[in-house]
């Protein structure tokens, strides 16, 4: 399995990190061709909408940055890892430069990505310090709408709350590993 692993946190040891090593462990290195993208420490830029994909019918988007090769591994990835703290109930700056250059994925036709395999997997993981289990979960909904226009019609969330500064735990940590197993379990199995 090809394995895409985004992690869009400004902190390289932080939340997300911590998560996504914890779930990286439940997958056999020897088994899966993973490819891991720490954002914050790679030279990328937003979408310019240059429309550059679109007047050459391609899914490629123009600017070439650090940001290129991963664009290119999501589109044949059988896994994508997302991984975010929240800010401002978005994402984190980092991971929404990557959506946002998924646009040229639509290049091609100008307003669809089915040529992209379909059947795929996505785990979106959130971090946030507040300690409400549901309060984001409008924020996967909304991302997982685009990611599914992609093929990732899989997609499964993973809620780490209640690590903030002062408190470098999240709170929901045995929580947190059911789900990886499940989740980790379910993705294999498919």
């Amino acid at each position: 399995m090809k394995i895409v692993v985004i992690n869009g946190s400004p902190r390289p040891n932080g939340t997300c990190s911590s998560v996504l090593t914890n779930l990286l462990g439940r997958f056999n290195p020897g088994d899966h061709e993973i490819h891991t993208y720490p954002l914050n420490a790679m030279n990328i830029r937003g979408c310019q909408e240059c429309y550059a994909c679109r007047h050459a019918k391609t899914d490629r988007c123009a600017i070439k940055d650090d940001l290129s090769e991963v664009l290119e591994n999501a589109k044949s990835a059988d896994l994508l890892v997302v991984a975010t703290p929240v800010f401002y109930a978005d994402v984190s700056a980092q991971l929404k430069c990557f959506i946002d250059r998924t646009w040229s994925y639509f290049g091609r036709t100008g307003f669809s990505a089915e040529h992209l395999p379909r059947n795929r997997k996505l785990i979106f993981i959130q971090s946030y310090g507040y300690m409400d289990a549901t309060i984001y979960n409008s924020l996967f909904e909304k991302y997982r709408y685009y990611f599914e226009m992609f093929g990732f019609n899989h997609c499964y969330p993973i809620n780490a709350y209640g690590a903030q500064w002062h408190i470098p735990e999240i709170s929901n940590k045995v929580e947190v590993e059911q789900s990886m197993d499940r989740i980790v379990s379910e993705v294999l199995r498919n």
